[in-house]
């Protein structure tokens, strides 16, 4: 269980390294002793619901304002253990059954079998990869300097491998001193490798753009209730004219997720305030804010998304997040079943985005990812590889209060940056409103629970990455070598079964 160490500060993060060590030792046991299948399933199954329930008991924590129905957030967190344990006991049935039937050791079959169902539970619509463990090593930036070849996926497969290292010099009966020597080399040439990418990293050339980020800290309560709409866009109004006075002046200034509570770009009066202090101001604004439009079907489709307020006093391009939450945004499954999206479990209905959006700027086009989207790899590969040359992440954590998924969430986003060498800007309601420039070095950021204005100047992008050009070969090698071992564990089998009839 100490992979619940995943988001906590560096000094803690070395924990990892040793997370997985007691259950290769129960893993390795079972498969030895001819465990059958539901024993390889149940020991990974009962790690995962103790590790997930203390991983996601924040759910129970949330504002009752972000839940129509609050008193099922109690049952929902233990749902969300179980539903994530399946992953966990796929793991170690897979890593088992695969070490007993194919002949290949479990050294090898366990980070593969780990990396493949990583890959399945960060998927689809219920995809869901919080709490992937190479985001355990945030706050070791040269570690995870290994991102820009692979993406998270190779950080997490690195991860695996070295625990197995460490299991098997702690516990073999011969070569320990080998998968010792192995452990220390796994860790420090990548650790080498990353401090010489970082300091090979490239400057400004110039003097760069300033952006600036308006962290609101309104309360859920009062966002929502509908009645404090003028006084919530005076606050954002304020904080950014306070940010205009400072040197250098922003090129550019960004609202959160759902900034003001309104459709800032349909209600007419608080649009026209927009657009008067943009044009006044000559300074585009950058907001996250619900929408809508009318699909060809004439109906209208509600949106959680983003929008542009020119400084020429044009508004659009308007973003809509592609990537929903599963029971909190959209009831998932609605296409395949219809019916689905009558059930009211006190979600959200919103309608997904079709794809990236780019917005013009002085520092060369962005994208937006909101909210959840900055945790899936794939969405910030498509915008760069689209021709975006920095992110923004546009976020209500306001949801979270002060748990710890308030920081969870906050350490996947500069990942992204690291993924394609791109500068990152994270603008939260509540916080953590940061920066992280193209390496994922988070170079500035706003306390958490206060309003204020975080300014800084964008770090320089680098060149493309192998991931940005091949995307997750981890995960897709990790598939195709399970899939191998799956077939020579089958005809074994088949082979065993011939040789005893």
């Amino acid at each position: 269980m100490l992979l619940g160490v995943a988001f906590l500060p560096a000094p803690l993060g070395f924990l990892a390294w040793v997370a997985f060590v007691p259950l290769l030792v129960a893993l390795d046991r079972r498969v030895r002793e001819g465990a059958s299948k539901r024993g390889l399933f149940g020991l990974g199954y009962s790690f995962g619901f103790v590790f997930y329930l203390i991983g996601v008991h924040w759910i129970a924590l949330l504002s009752n304002v972000a839940i129509t129905v609050p008193w099922l957030k109690y049952p929902a967190c233990l749902a969300a253990a179980a539903y994530l344990a399946v992953f966990t006991g796929l793991t170690t049935l897979l890593g088992g059954w695969l070490a007993r039937r194919s002949g290949a050791p479990l050294a090898l079959t366990f980070p593969l079998a780990l990396l493949a169902i990583e890959e399945l539970r960060g998927s689809g619509e219920l995809g869901f990869p919080w709490f992937q463990p190479g985001y355990t090593q945030h706050d070791y930036v040269p570690l995870i300097q290994m991102a820009s070849l692979g993406s998270v996926s190779l950080v997490t497969l690195w991860l695996a491998f070295l625990n197995v290292l460490v299991w098997r010099a702690a516990t073999a009966a011969g070569g320990r001193w080998r998968a010792a020597s192995g452990a220390l080399l796994m860790l420090g040439l990548p650790w080498a490798w990353g401090m010489r990418v970082l300091d090979a990293a490239p400057r400004l050339a110039g003097p760069g753009t300033t952006v600036a980020l308006v962290q609101g800290n309104i309360p859920g309560e009062m966002k929502w209730s509908g009645r404090h709409q003028p006084e919530i866009l005076a606050t954002f109004l304020g904080l950014s004219a306070q940010a205009l006075k400072g040197t250098p002046r922003p090129a550019l200034v960004i609202w959160p997720e759902t900034a003001t509570g309104s459709y800032l770009r349909r209600q007419r009066e608080q649009a026209v305030a927009v657009e008067a202090f943009a044009t006044r101001n000559r300074v585009p604004i950058f907001s996250g804010t619900p929408d809508w439009e009318i699909g060809d079907d004439g109906k209208v489709r509600q949106l959680n998304g983003a929008v542009w307020f020119g400084a020429d006093g044009r508004v659009g391009p308007v973003y809509a997040k592609r990537h929903l939450v599963p029971f909190g945004e959209r009831m998932p499954f609605q296409a395949v079943f219809p019916a689905l999206g009558r059930l009211e479990l006190g979600q959200a209905e919103w309608t997904p985005g079709t794809g990236t959006v780019l917005f013009p700027s002085p520092a060369g086009p962005f994208s937006c990812l909101v909210c959840f989207e900055s945790i899936f790899p794939d969405l910030a590969r498509e915008d760069v590889r689209r021709g975006a040359r920095w992110l923004v992440n546009v976020t209500n954590d306001e949801w979270f209060g002060d748990s710890p998924a308030l920081y969870q969430h906050a350490a996947m986003a500069p990942f992204r940056a690291v993924e394609n060498h791109v500068p990152l800007a994270r603008c939260a309601n509540t916080g953590l409103t940061l920066f992280a420039d193209a390496h994922g070095r988070v170079t500035s950021r706003l306390e958490v629970w206060t309003p204020g204005v975080l300014t800084a100047t964008l770090a320089a992008p680098g060149r493309p990455t192998p991931f940005t050009r091949v995307g997750d070969w981890p995960g897709m090698l990790a598939g195709i070598v399970v899939g191998v071992l799956l077939l020579v564990g089958a005809r074994r089998a088949l082979t065993a079964r011939a040789r005893a009839a």
